[in-house]
């Protein structure tokens, strides 16, 4: 494929909650491929197997749903194959690891997320339910296994975790952030990271470390 077969879907949560790298990966993505706008409202015509690029799970959902002539790909499983992007050096950085309940059916993405950090020097700790076994995606997606935050979850069936007080987010997501013993986290998820980050976690993107070192 050339770059012209390519097109990037931009994550509108990610750039929400981090506009400076989501700029930064924008203007770099430009000057290579055609930017989409958002998946769920752009009605432009693309042509039939082109790559979709999307960084968003939500975003993967939508391509596939809206448009089925498209080939969707993870933009961390395509740059760590396709390179071009000079990444930042991280090393002597520790994190751990939340894979993505949402991702748990992608190896592709588990390999590559893996890869970039590696390449980038950072070491990385893995908790249990990793890869297949993540069974986290922050507010969308967790089930507690603590007395306390069973009983608040069971206080409010049928009601999804989002629409949870935060103060109630804050208990039940104090579970998972434990599992990752104090480390920084690492996430490639925009709900895994709010998620740690309810919780009183530190928190940070993959994409906010790839696109860190970029000048333009």
């Amino acid at each position: 494929m050339t770059g012209m077969d390519n097109i990037y879907f931009p994550s509108c949560n990610f750039t929400k909650a981090s506009p400076q790298a989501a700029k930064k990966l924008r203007d770099w993505l430009k000057e290579q491929m055609p930017v989409a706008g958002c998946c769920c409202v752009d009605k432009r015509g693309y042509p039939a197997g082109s790559r979709a690029l999307y960084l968003c799970q939500a975003c993967r959902e939508g391509l596939e749903e809206r448009f089925p002539q498209l080939l969707p790909e993870n933009l961390f499983v395509w740059l760590d194959r396709e390179g071009g992007l000079a990444l930042p050096d991280y090393s002597g950085l520790t994190v751990s690891l939340q894979d993505c309940w949402r991702d748990r059916a992608h190896p592709e993405i588990h390999q590559a997320v893996r890869s970039l950090l590696g390449k980038m020097g950072v070491t990385v700790r893995e908790i249990a339910g990793s890869r297949e076994a993540a069974d986290y995606c922050g507010n969308l997606h967790f089930q507690p296994k603590r007395p306390e935050a069973e009983a608040l979850v069971s206080a409010r069936p049928g009601t999804p975790l989002w629409q949870f007080p935060e103060e109630e987010q804050r208990v039940i997501f104090a579970e998972q952030l434990e599992k990752h013993g104090g480390l920084p986290v690492l996430c490639y998820c925009n709900r895994c990271k709010l998620g740690i980050e309810t919780a009183g976690g530190r928190a940070v993107h993959l994409m906010e470390l790839v696109m860190d070192a970029y000048q333009g």
